[in-house]
């Protein structure tokens, strides 16, 4: 028996299918991706009165692909943020768009973004910030990007950690498993397995920052279309122990009211995306 017959890829079955169907099809290598927001919170050191702590929860649960554009995004519990274009490309939640098969044959992920929350629930008026995006970006609502960190702890963003350092901190405690139909569950293992597969610094990427390096899977799973089994599909990540992380308290630039008063961060987010790569398949358009 020749190896082919004791051994068919997911995207061969898929296409054969098809075929014998004798329709004609329309195929695609268009990742799906998905973001979600891991919460760091915040904790005074109680003898040390300039170093906090950076505490990762235990337990948090989050699901790429389990919400659509304009829902909310899993995570970022601050206030609700509807989900844009950058987060998702996926038109309903759970389900492949316009009526598609994917065959999964690779993943990858990266740290998108990062939002702090800086204002100990004091809100925007405390430290007159005029400019709403900036307020934003200072309550965590925004993504803030502070390269020589002097808004935020050096331990968050100053290119001297020479690293992402809170993602990879994270990654290899996030337990990654695949779901199809709220019942069928496959390990997949955890996060930092997945590889950054776009582009990055070589310093803050995970693995090389180049599309070309993903997390293989060449059996490939199915993502069905909707109506069909396995249609319903989340990637689940789940942080498996806490993580902790020291760092020096910052004085907030237009703090004046208290003379060297420190102001810890209250809490971040770490924005995680999550691409799929593989062979889309479905019948022409009509239009």
């Amino acid at each position: 028996m020749s190896e082919d017959k004791l051994f068919m890829t997911q995207r061969r079955a898929m296409i054969e299918a098809y075929k014998v169907a004798g329709q004609p099809f329309s195929a695609s290598t268009k990742p799906y991706k998905s973001t979600v927001s891991w919460q760091w919170n915040s904790a005074a050191n109680s003898t040390i009165s300039s170093v906090g702590w950076l505490i990762a929860r235990t337990g948090q649960t989050c699901g790429w692909f389990s919400y659509k554009i304009g829902d909310a995004v899993p995570g970022n519990v601050t206030q609700y943020r509807p989900a844009t274009e950058a987060d998702t490309n996926v038109s309903k939640a759970r389900t492949t768009n316009g009526a598609e098969d994917f065959v999964i044959e690779g993943m990858s992920a990266s740290n998108r973004s990062i939002r702090c929350d800086s204002f100990l629930g004091a809100g925007a008026a405390f430290f007159a910030v005029a400019d709403a995006d900036v307020a934003n970006a200072m309550l965590g609502l925004a993504p803030i990007i502070d390269p020589a960190a002097l808004f935020n702890p050096p331990q968050v963003q100053s290119p001297f950690n020479l690293e992402n350092m809170l993602y990879r901190a994270i990654a290899g405690h996030i337990a990654v498993e695949f779901e199809w139909d709220r019942s069928k569950v496959v390990k997949m293992g955890t996060l930092e397995q997945l590889p950054e597969g776009a582009a990055n610094s070589y310093l803050r990427a995970s693995g090389e920052p180049s599309t070309n390096d993903r997390y293989r899977v060449p059996e490939g799973y199915l993502w069905r279309r909707e109506g069909q089994p396995d249609s319903e599909f989340i990637v689940r990540g789940t942080l498996t122990e806490p993580v902790c992380a020291p760092y020096i308290m910052v004085i907030q630039p237009n703090n004046t009211t208290v003379a060297g008063a420190v102001q810890p961060l209250t809490r971040l987010w770490l924005d995680s995306v999550v691409r799929l790569h593989g062979l889309s398949v479905k019948l022409p358009s009509r239009n």
